[in-house]
């Protein structure tokens, strides 16, 4: 039994850790460390496979490119923001995009591809005015940003959270990518019924005569999306892998934006928190996969007769809820979840399943960053923001377990 209280233990303590805003790495690596004296009976044997587990979770080539990834994809979205592309890119929306409704909700949405911890309080002031012209409350406000400004993690494949997926559950980021369309379409759609109802006028834009779109304006915008263009087209036509585009996609922008740029906004974007986090979540999955306690913890579930779906429902739900973290929630749930579906022929539908459970633990939670930094930019309390983005969340979660049947009775 030793090594089930182990990994219920490091469970536990990553949870706690990331819950007091605790570094992703070091509660990755102190729930590394419990799993590991803990993996047998054998406390020697386990204090013997503690260096060579830790040197093959990091060195293996899978997470060296994850690694490389991540860190590419965090000076990306820096360079993004400290260049000012990211406010051309809020221009362009503006100047082609008639309706004052779809401008407020694709400023939070274009900001929200960017992995920035408490993006969401980055478009809060910029979408202030524009709520207050279409007399939204401030909760609505508030619930409206947030929505939006998660709406692509389920697709987005720079997503640490969809790269983190796709290494642990060894299911293609696109394939992923692919299978949770639908589920965007969904957002899309309970948005606009929710925040654009009929008691909501949708008011045009007033284009000022001499700000025609002309060729320059065409070129404007063209320069500000290619960045995009560069990171996401290239890998799906040419096998190309994601590492390389991105190298690409930030070498144009220095070159684009190089009157701002700084040598010194290479070392600073590169979030090296997120980058040992990972390396730590990936440490944790090599020292799970060695461990007896799954095993264990297996068997146990299913002498218990306890529904593999309600694991799958609530094990990520409570990670996300407690850490406040999306990567850190499935860090945590996928290498102890997965192993249980790994021979199930709906692997696919299970794994859509955990990360979409993963996801709306995250967004709810209460230590989520953009949740307290929104709230408290619009001066409003959390239980209001709750009721507002109460609608909307289980309109999604009603659509995403639709989908879920049809995928189980058709594709999967």
């Amino acid at each position: 039994m030793v090594p089930l209280i182990g990994v219920i233990i490091s469970f536990f303590t990553v949870v706690v850790l990331l819950s007091m805003k605790k570094s992703l790495g070091a509660a990755m690596f102190l729930g590394s460390l419990i799993v590991g004296l803990s993996s047998t009976n054998n406390l020697s044997e386990n204090i013997g496979g503690l260096i060579p587990t830790l040197i093959a979770g990091i060195i293996d080539p899978i997470a060296i490119e994850l690694i490389i990834l991540v860190s590419l994809v965090a000076i990306f979205g820096f360079l993004m923001k400290e260049l000012k592309l990211l406010n051309d890119l809020i221009d362009v929306a503006r100047h082609y995009l008639s309706s004052i409704f779809f401008i407020i909700t694709a400023i939070p949405s274009m900001i929200g591809v960017l992995p920035m911890p408490g993006g969401a309080v980055f478009s809060a002031p910029i979408i202030e005015p524009i709520g207050d012209q279409l007399k939204m409350s401030r909760a609505r406000i508030t619930s409206l940003n947030i929505y939006y400004r998660h709406l692509w993690y389920f697709i987005f494949p720079y997503m640490p959270s969809m790269i983190i997926a796709s290494s642990l559950s060894d299911i293609n980021v696109m394939t992923i990518a692919l299978m949770h369309i639908p589920i965007v379409g969904i957002m899309i759609v309970i948005g606009w019924l929710y925040y654009n109802n009929d008691k909501k006028k949708v008011i045009q834009k007033n284009i000022n005569e001499n700000d025609k779109i002309g060729e320059v304006k065409l070129m404007d915008a063209i320069k500000v999306l290619l960045p995009f263009i560069i990171v996401l087209i290239p890998p799906l036509i040419l096998d190309m892998s994601f590492v390389y585009a991105l190298l690409v996609a930030i070498i144009y922008i220095i070159l684009l934006k190089r009157d701002l740029f700084k040598w010194q906004y290479l070392l600073d974007g590169m979030n090296l928190q997120l980058t040992v986090g990972v390396a730590g979540i990936m440490v944790f999955k090599a020292f799970i996969e060695g461990s007896e306690g799954v095993m264990i913890l297996t068997e146990i579930l299913i002498n218990f007769g306890i529904p593999l779906f309600l694991l799958a429902l609530v094990i990520p739900f409570i990670a996300g809820l407690l850490t406040g973290n999306h990567t850190g929630a499935i860090g945590i749930s996928y290498p102890i979840l997965l192993t249980l579906f790994t021979d199930s022929s709906m692997y696919l539908l299970w794994h859509m399943i955990i990360f979409s459970s993963s996801y709306f633990g995250y967004v709810l939670s209460p230590f989520h960053l953009c949740n307290l930094m929104t709230v408290k930019y619009f001066n409003i309390s959390l239980d209001k923001y709750y009721r507002e983005i109460a609608v909307p969340f289980a309109g999604t979660a009603a659509g995403i377990f639709l989908l879920s049947v049809i995928y189980y009775f058709t594709i999967i």
